[in-house]
Order: structure tokens, then sequence, then C-alpha cells
């Protein structure tokens, strides 16, 4: 069992060296799309799977050896883990309450002070011919 474990620790050691020594060296240049280490991350990430499936298979349809075991474990703990990393968050903002913000303006004169409100929030005073506060975008 030892052998499969350190083997998939060694593939995916590789495979994120490979993805952190690629954003060492070029970065991602284009902020909008996903860089080379990315891609690098998500085919380590496909090869894993396919893997964890064909070791499943020859797991339950031709030898149930400790090696095979290690490694379906160890990739399915690693892959798991991934899925988790990037779906918690999703989870965590979807459970948020969002408020919408309206394009209501109110507006406050009372005599020669004018006010003007954004959701409730003061952004805009105004005295005599003399602004205090403008916060209007």
């Amino acid at each position: 069992m030892k052998t499969g474990i350190l083997k998939t620790l060694l593939f995916y050691g590789i495979g994120f060296g490979i993805a952190g020594i690629a954003y060492a060296i070029i970065g991602n240049p284009y902020i909008h799309a996903p860089g080379v280490h990315h891609l690098i991350l998500f085919l380590t990430l496909v090869i894993g799977i396919i893997w964890t499936l064909i070791s499943i298979g020859f797991f339950f349809f031709k030898a149930k050896t400790d090696k095979l075991k290690g490694i379906i474990i160890t990739n399915s703990i690693i892959i798991l883990s991934c899925f988790l990393y990037v779906a918690i968050p999703i989870y965590l903002d979807s459970t948020e309450k969002t408020f919408i913000e309206s394009d209501f303006v109110r507006t406050e004169i009372k005599g020669d002070t004018t006010k003007l409100y954004h959701n409730n929030n003061l952004i805009f005073i105004k005295v005599k011919d003399s602004v205090i506060l403008d916060l209007r975008k």
C-alpha cells in the first residue's frame, strides 16, 4: 500500500510542481483567461481521475492488490479535496443574502439645505450655494 501512496503522491507532486514552476517563469500575462499553470493543474487532475477509474476497474475485475488500494485511496482523497476547495466557496456565496441596490434617490429640502440619499445613505449636502458633501458617481 505504501508504494501505491508514494507513487500517487509523486505524480501529483510533479504535476503541481511543474504548474508552480510555470507560474514562476511565465506568470499570468492575461488576467482574464486561465494561465498555463491553470491548464497544467487541470490536466494533472483529469489524468488523476482517469488513473483512478482505471485503477478501480483493475482492482475489482483483476487483482486486488495493496498497491492498487493505495493508489485508489490517495487519488480519491486528492481529487475530493480539490473538488471541495472549489465547491465550498461557491456554496457559501450562494447562501448569503444579496441585496439589490435600487436607483431610487430621495431628496430632502429644509430651508437652504438640500440632502440627497441613495438607499438611505447620505450622498450629497448643499447649503445655499456651497456643496458640503458630494459622493455621487
